[in-house]
C-alpha cells in the first residue's frame, strides 16, 4: 500500500523539486555540505586570540583576510579523511595570498600535538579545548568537528563547510576548497 502511494505521488508530480531555488540573495549551495554566504547575511568574524601548538599568539583580527578556518580535533575521524586535503589546499591557497589556519576544539593537548606531527601540518593551528572561538560564532558556529569557514576580505563569514570537505582524493578537497575560497571572495 505505502509503495502504491509513493508511486502515484510521484506519478502525479507531487513532492517534485522542493529544495530552495537559487536566485540573488540566497545561500548558494556548492555541494550538500558546501554553502556560500549572501553578501548581506555575512557577520563580522568574533574576535578571538588564541595559543598555537609552538607557544606563539594569534590573534584573528590581526590576520590579513580573506582567511580559512578549519575546526578540528585529534579524535575525529573526518578531519583525519580530510588533513592531506587541507595541506594542499594551504599551498595552493597561499600563493593567492590567503592563509588556512586550523582551530582544535574538544581536544586533549598531547593528542592534538601527536595529530599534527603526525600529518606534518605546516599551517599553524590555535588550541581552543573550551571551543570559545565555536561559542562566539553564534549561527555559524560548528555543530561538531571538522567544520571550515572563509572569511571574506571584509573579515565576514563568506562561506561554510559542514564535515569533512567533499572530493575523492586530497587533490580533489583542495580543488574545491580553493573553488569556494574564490567564489565567496569575489568581488
Amino acid at each position: 500500500a505505502v509503495a502504491a502511494l509513493v508511486a502515484g505521488v510521484a506519478l502525479a508530480g507531487g513532492g517534485g523539486d522542493q529544495g530552495p531555488q537559487a536566485s540573488p540573495g540566497q545561500v548558494q549551495t556548492v555541494a550538500p555540505n558546501v554553502v556560500v554566504v549572501p553578501e548581506g547575511e555575512r557577520v563580522p568574524l568574533p574576535a578571538f586570540t588564541g595559543e598555537t601548538f609552538d607557544g606563539a599568539s594569534v590573534d584573528l583580527a590581526a590576520l590579513p583576510k580573506p582567511l580559512v578556518l578549519n575546526f578540528w580535533a585529534s579524535w575525529c575521524g573526518p578531519c583525519r579523511a580530510e588533513q592531506e586535503g587541507l595541506e594542499l589546499a594551504s599551498r595552493k591557497l597561499a600563493g593567492r595570498g590567503v592563509r588556512l589556519v586550523g582551530v582544535n576544539v574538544r581536544d586533549d593537548r598531547g593528542a592534538a600535538t601527536s595529530y599534527l606531527e603526525e600529518f606534518g601540518v605546516s599551517y599553524p593551528s590555535v588550541f581552543d579545548r573550551p571551543a570559545v572561538l565555536a561559542a562566539r560564532l553564534g549561527r555559524f558556529a560548528p555543530d561538531f568537528p571538522p567544520y571550515t569557514l572563509v572569511v571574506d576580505g571584509g573579515g565576514r563569514v563568506a562561506a561554510r563547510v559542514f564535515g569533512v570537505l567533499p572530493g575523492d582524493d586530497p587533490e580533489a578537497q583542495a580543488e574545491l576548497l580553493a573553488g569556494v575560497v574564490a567564489r565567496a571572495t569575489a568581488p
